[in-house]
């Protein structure tokens, strides 16, 4: 996997690189948070085919029962990936996290041995949170962060959580503080349309662009809207013209 000069990854989306300084920080635990529908799957998707284009290999750890075959034909119509065939190029592990007895160790161990198998360069966790459910305690939590994060680093992996996060009030979670770097989906639901927007909540070791980016999702996955990530933060009434141009 191609990775730039400054130790970043790109996410496969130009102005998130861009509000990233460059993209995802090598061997970084990131969490994508969102409420329900922001768009954090997409974007995780958007992340692993990066990966693949760039001749790595990506993984996509999924807790959610669901069926592969379900997923594919849920996604197939983004053009960056089902067309292009990148989801049969990933490494799919899908955990059963209702197993009783010491999960977190076997979550744990599954995760990190296909990662070592497969040399894997990103690793997406969806979602993160039916993991942490299994936790008996938080601090059994932090020791599961503590040596997963360990684990990536030691093989030169980057590891994303995705998960459904209510912003101020999860932010004392341990995968958040634990986090080097946490982007946030939002939902505004209007009448006429409803309004998703990105930010960086926090990111250690670098300087990211603060404010709200407007986005749409496509059959091209997630679209920007707005002319550069650098002039700061989003103009709700321009992101809604955007959307809804006036006749």
């Amino acid at each position: 996997m191609d990775i730039e000069p400054d130790g970043r990854i790109s996410t496969g989306l130009d102005w998130l690189d861009t509000m990233l300084g460059g993209g995802l920080a090598n061997q970084s635990l990131v969490v994508l948070a969102g409420v329900p529908g922001s768009g954090k799957s997409i974007l995780a998707f958007h992340i692993l085919a990066q990966a693949v284009q760039n001749g790595g290999n990506a993984m996509l750890v999924t807790t959610t029962h669901q069926p592969v075959s379900k997923m594919r034909t849920q996604y197939s119509n983004l053009s960056f990936l089902g067309p292009t065939g990148i989801f049969d190029r990933l490494e799919i592990l899908e955990l059963d996290t209702d197993i009783e007895g010491d999960s977190l160790l076997r979550l744990l161990n599954s995760i990190v041995s296909r990662v070592q198998e497969h040399k894997v360069g990103v690793a997406v966790i969806d979602s993160f949170r039916a993991i942490s459910d299994v936790a008996r305690s938080r601090g059994q939590l932090w020791r599961f962060l503590g040596t997963l994060s360990a684990q990536l680093v030691e093989n030169n992996c980057v590891g994303l959580l995705v998960g459904e996060y209510n912003f101020p009030r999860d932010l004392d979670l341990p995968e958040l503080a634990m986090a080097d770097l946490v982007i946030y989906l939002e939902v505004d639901r209007l009448v006429s349309t409803d309004l998703r927007t990105l930010r960086i909540y926090k990111m250690r070791g670098g300087k990211y662009i603060e404010g709200r980016q407007a986005f749409q999702v496509t059959n091209d996955g997630i679209m920007f809207l707005g002319s550069s990530p650098e002039q700061g933060g989003i103009d709700l009434e321009d992101a809604f013209e955007s959307i809804w141009p006036a006749e």
